[in-house]
């Protein structure tokens, strides 16, 4: 029995102390906007993101398009060459919003 309250008392101190070692974490208070207006992403914002950050953004952009039209089923060929050609249109009109270009090839 005196080894249980020993091993306790271990274990209890253990936790004690990671808890207080430990930085507590919150939910991160921004003091800045966080909303994004959709619409005014530009076609010159997206071509000067890094590859991974343009990859998914073209795929929330394609969800959304996607459950605008209330479509259930996607092609992949189709989005592929949709993303092509929203990629060439963003190139020729880099002023333009991201959403024109996908509202134009979706």
């Amino acid at each position: 029995m005196k080894l249980i309250n020993k091993f306790f008392w271990v274990v209890a101190l253990s936790i004690l102390v990671t808890e207080l070692s430990v930085k507590p974490t919150y939910a991160q208070e921004d003091t800045q906007n966080t909303n994004v207006d959709l619409s005014k992403i530009s076609c010159r914002e997206v071509l000067k993101m890094p590859g991974e950050d343009k990859q998914f953004t073209f795929v929330f952009f394609h969800g959304l398009i996607t459950g605008k039209n209330k479509q259930m089923t996607i092609d992949r060929i189709a989005l592929r060459e949709a993303s092509d050609k929203i990629t060439d249109y963003c190139i020729e009109n880099p002023k333009a919003s991201l959403m024109s270009g996908f509202e134009k090839y979706r």
